[in-house]
This record gives structure tokens, C-alpha cells and sequence, in this order.
């Protein structure tokens, strides 16, 4: 690991040390004419490329994809083709972008996100560190690449830069104000871009959260939201915001990543997004499924009776919800009510795929009872 550290930090200098005739990108027409030093760290961000694809951590969702990819190339016509995102398989609240074009967006941060003008925000932001080439204009200190070393993330430069350390404070606010730019020429309505921040500052108060996040620092996220909010004063009239679309779009993404903080004992920011009334409307009602998940996963004083409570919503509002009967049906028998608990599982194997894990379970209770 201490080899690794030391090749990252070898790389961002000899990048920053490389930054004299390096100019800003104007079109992917641009991105043929590198100079020998670009050239050595475009290649190596096509190999972490590969990588990641290798891994598995790449989402798979081609709907979503092509639709994010639609909104970057609505606000890039011009980098159409070269500047490429991907869905990132990870609940973080997090985004970031490669040398090579390549922008990464946490499939966390757009469970988080309520419609297309904050995912333009985000995109906006991200297209901007690749195309003004902040990699190259960037200094990282020995204490974010071993921060960087130690979470174990299996690529180097490419991410460390603005997933983990973030850049300077000028180059950010840059981002920041070019984003928006790109956000009004596109017609999307700036108000927003601020509400994109606000998700992330909630989430960090609430659950006190300590890593850095996208947007987290340089600055800090009361100054980038109050920066958007004076920003969006001065524009009048609204713009595109496209909600129905977006939820519509993400409604997996939204489950997947419940999912997987349930699974990484994150109940806390579950409670968080589907007890507030606005965020959890943007999310599929088998939401509240995962609530109840949350609330048994806590087990404070009172959670029983909350977490039965989002399950009979769950019930109520996603009643093709297969996960939901299972849970109330385990529930029913251990209570020792077995009419019940078979009226249950005999609902959750009516609804249930047929490939689903836990149809022998619900078929050996059945017979148990």
C-alpha cells in the first residue's frame, strides 16, 4: 500500500509539474492534441478505465445510463462522444472525473438527487474539472494521498483528485460558476443547483458524517449553497427541472441504493431520506420497505412498532412488493400468529419472481405451519 501511495503522489506531481503550455479543452476536437505528459496520463486513465469495468463496479443499467449521458451531452454538444459517464456502484454521496473524460457518478448521490436540473448541477460541476484540465492545476498533499491510500479504492490519481481530496478553493468555486453557466444555457432552472448541495449538507449534519463528500470542502458546503442561492436571485424565470422523468428513470437506482446501506448497516440514512416527506416522495413506495428494514436494523425503543408501521405502508402503497410479505409473514409466525403468517407467504409466492432466493424459504414455512 505504500508503494501505491507513493505512485500517486508521483503522479500528481509529475502532472502539476507538466501544467506549463497546457491549455483548457474548447472542444473534443481538443483532446487529439496533448502534450507528452497529458498523453501518459490519458493512457493510464484508460487503463483504470478497464479496470473498474473488470471489477464490477460499474452499474448496469443501461436506461440510466443513456439518460445521464443525455443530459451531459445537452450540456456539452460540443465534447459529444469524448466526455463519457458512467454509473458507479456505491451509495457515497459522491462524483468524479477521470483525465481522460470519463466521469463517474455514484449511483448514492442520484438516489439523492429529485429531478434533471440538480443532475445537470452535478455534471456541470464534473464536466468542468476535466475540460479546464484542475487536474493539472492541482496540488495534493502528503496527507490526502495517504488519506487516499487508506480506503482501500483500487485506482490511483483519477479519483483521488476530486473524489477523496477535492481541488483547490478557487479551482472548485471555477467549477462551480462554470456549471451554472452551463446550466442556464441549457435551459435548465438554476434554483436547483443549490438544492443539489443542500441533500449533501442535510446528510452530513444529520448523521455526522467526517469523509469528505462530493462538494464537501474547498469550500465548504454552506458557502457553495449560499454562492448557487445569490447566483440564481439574479436570473429570472425558471427553467427545465424535469422531475417526473428523472424519479421515473432512477426509481431502481433509488431501491438499489436503499438496498445497499441496509446491507452496510447505513439505517440511520434511510431513516433520514424516508422519514422527510420531500425526499421520500421521490422514491418508489417500496421505500417504505426499507424503512422498516432501518428501524429493525436500529432496534431503539420504539422501532418495533415503527418499523411494522412502514411495512404496512409498504404494503398498502407497493402491494407487488414481494420483500414485504416475506418480512411480515417471519414476523406473523414468530408472534405466533399462523393464519396470518401463512396469508403472507402465500402472497409473497404469488408475486415473487420464480427465480427469487427466497421462494424455498416461504414454500418450507408454509409447510412448517
Amino acid at each position: 500500500m505504500k508503494q501505491g501511495i507513493g505512485l500517486l503522489a508521483a503522479l500528481l506531481l509529475a502532472g502539476c509539474a507538466t501544467t506549463e503550455g497546457v491549455t483548457s479543452f474548447k472542444g473534443a476536437e481538443d483532446t487529439g492534441n496533448l502534450v507528452e505528459s497529458e498523453k501518459r496520463l490519458w493512457s493510464e486513465a484508460r487503463d483504470h478505465d478497464t479496470t473498474l469495468a473488470r471489477s464490477g463496479q460499474v452499474y448496469e443499467h443501461p436506461r440510466a445510463a443513456a439518460y445521464v449521458q443525455g443530459v451531459m451531452d445537452r450540456l456539452y454538444p460540443e465534447f459529444k462522444g469524448r466526455i463519457a459517464v458512467r454509473l458507479f456502484d456505491s451509495t457515497d454521496l459522491n462524483a468524479f472525473a477521470m483525465f481522460n473524460g470519463s466521469v463517474y457518478v455514484n449511483i448514492g448521490i442520484l438516489a439523492r438527487m429529485e429531478n434533471e436540473a440538480q443532475l445537470a448541477a452535478l455534471l456541470g460541476h464534473e464536466a468542468t474539472h476535466f475540460i479546464e484540465k484542475h487536474n493539472f492545476h492541482t496540488r495534493v498533499s502528503t496527507k490526502n494521498a495517504a488519506a487516499f491510500g487508506s480506503t482501500g479504492v483500487p485506482f490511483s490519481s483519477m479519483a483521488a483528485v476530486s473524489s477523496i481530496s477535492g481541488f483547490s478553493r478557487d479551482l472548485e468555486r471555477e467549477a462551480d460558476n462554470k456549471g451554472y453557466e452551463r446550466m442556464i444555457q441549457a435551459g435548465y432552472d438554476p434554483r436547483e443547483a443549490a438544492k443539489l448541495f443542500q441533500h449533501m449538507a442535510d446528510e452530513v449534519a444529520a448523521l455526522k458524517i467526517k469523509a469528505p463528500y462530493f462538494f464537501s470542502s474547498h469550500p465548504d458546503l454552506s458557502e457553495r449553497i449560499e454562492n448557487y442561492q445569490r447566483m440564481a436571485s439574479q436570473h429570472k424565470g425558471g427553467g427545465r427541472v424535469e422531475a417526473e422523468i428523472y424519479n421515473s428513470v432512477m426509481a431502481q437506482i433509488k431501491l438499489d441504493a436503499l438496498r445497499k446501506d441496509i446491507g452496510q448497516d447505513r439505517y440511520h440514512s434511510v431513516i433520514l431520506v424516508m422519514e422527510d416527506r420531500g425526499k421520500s416522495a421521490t422514491y418508489p413506495p417500496a421505500g417504505y420497505y426499507y424503512l422498516g428494514e432501518a428501524y429493525s436494523r436500529r432496534d431503539d425503543k420504539g422501532d418495533d412498532k415503527k418499523a411494522m408501521e412502514a411495512y404496512r405502508k409498504a404494503e398498502r402503497q407497493a402491494p407487488k412488493y414481494a420483500p414485504t410479505y416475506m418480512r411480515l409473514g417471519v414476523l406473523a409466525m414468530k408472534a405466533g400468529n399462523k393464519k396470518e403468517a401463512r396469508r403472507y407467504f402465500e402472497q409473497y409466492l404469488s408475486v415473487a419472481p420464480k427465480n427469487a432466493p427466497e421462494r424455498g424459504y416461504a414454500q418450507q414455512y408454509l409447510q412448517s405451519l
